[in-house]
């Protein structure tokens, strides 16, 4: 990206004057997502009608040639995009299993031409030197579903928890959303992370989202932490005193999710990884482990998938 001291003054007083103007409109949105107020909803849908100007325009500055050397501004205007998306996303059916739906709202409100140009821009600040627009480039290409994040971008979101270890709660969700994809996008996670010192920083985001976020992220976070444990080589993916954070963790969640199969399961199986890759998981609070799983294998109220899972997860506590 070019440096912004090489453009005129003018240039560089109309982009700043841009910048201010975004960042403002950004934190308008902010304030009507967090308001319950009808008169908030209806300001923010306005936005996700095509017939709308404003998210072409800042559409148009993501593209616009004549500033790209002004990182500020490229932050603000990606930021902008995305919020947008993930507004209008909202009003979506089936959302949930349809991973493209922000590819598709994209080109819907600010036509395929300048869409395309969008993407090929997007990609190529993902790769960019400059870490803060690379990472909101990013976040806007997780936003946009699979086949706008490619699965070879994802060693630069490693190196972006090292870059930017302040924006890590933004970058897991990309992670999230990358293992929830499947496939080449969940394989290069997985194999990535145990093999980039990033890695290690991911987990300690995702051992957060599991502490303290809703259902929903919990699981998707306990998914990635299960299958990156399941790999070779991932003994050293987590510091002894995280192993230790994720066993109580686990141990807090295990009968508390007893009655769902799914959650359960979930929680069971990144027990299980972390217990046959790691000595301390063996061994911190192994006696209460045992007993909370001997308990619920035991309890007649508990689902055979309940009893299963909790005796793989004994066989592998009593090889300790």
């Amino acid at each position: 990206m070019e440096a912004p001291h090489a453009a005129d003054p003018v240039l560089q007083r109309k982009a700043e004057e841009k910048r201010e103007f975004v960042q403002n409109f950004i934190r308008s949105l902010e304030r009507a997502l967090a308001s319950n107020q009808q008169q908030d909803r209806q300001w923010l849908q306005k936005f996700t009608d095509p017939s709308d100007e404003c998210f072409a325009t800042l559409v148009k500055l993501v593209v616009e040639p004549k500033y790209r050397g002004f990182a500020s501004l490229k932050c603000v205007s990606l930021r902008a995009v995305q919020i947008i998306l993930r507004i209008a996303a909202q009003f979506v059916e089936q959302r949930d299993a349809d991973h493209s739906v922000g590819s598709a709202i994209l080109i819907n409100l600010a036509g395929e031409k300048l869409a395309n140009e969008a993407f090929i821009e997007a990609c190529e600040m993902a790769q960019g030197s400059e870490p803060n627009v690379a990472c909101n480039a990013m976040l806007l290409l997780g936003e946009l579903g699979p086949e706008a994040l490619s699965p070879q971008l994802l060693p630069q979101l490693l190196d972006l928890f090292m870059a930017l270890p302040g924006r890590a709660d933004d970058l897991v969700e990309v992670a999230l959303r990358a293992h929830a994809w499947g496939g080449r996008h969940r394989a290069a996670l997985l194999s990535r992370a145990i093999a980039h010192p990033g890695g290690r920083l991911l987990c300690e985001v995702l051992l957060q989202v599991i502490n303290r976020a809703d259902k929903k992220r919990r699981l998707r976070a306990v998914k990635v932490l299960s299958g990156s444990l399941a790999l070779e080589g991932s003994e050293r993916l987590l510091y002894t005193n995280d192993i230790r954070v994720l066993v109580e963790i686990l141990l807090r969640e295990l009968p508390n999710s007893a009655s769902d199969v799914v959650a359960f399961g979930c929680h069971a199986e990144c027990f299980k990884a972390l217990a046959g890759r790691c000595e301390a998981a063996r061994s911190h609070r192994r006696v209460e482990a045992m007993q909370v799983l001997v308990d619920l294998k035991a309890d007649e109220q508990s689902e055979p998938a309940v009893r299963k899972k909790c005796a793989e997860v004994l066989a592998v506590l009593g090889g300790a």
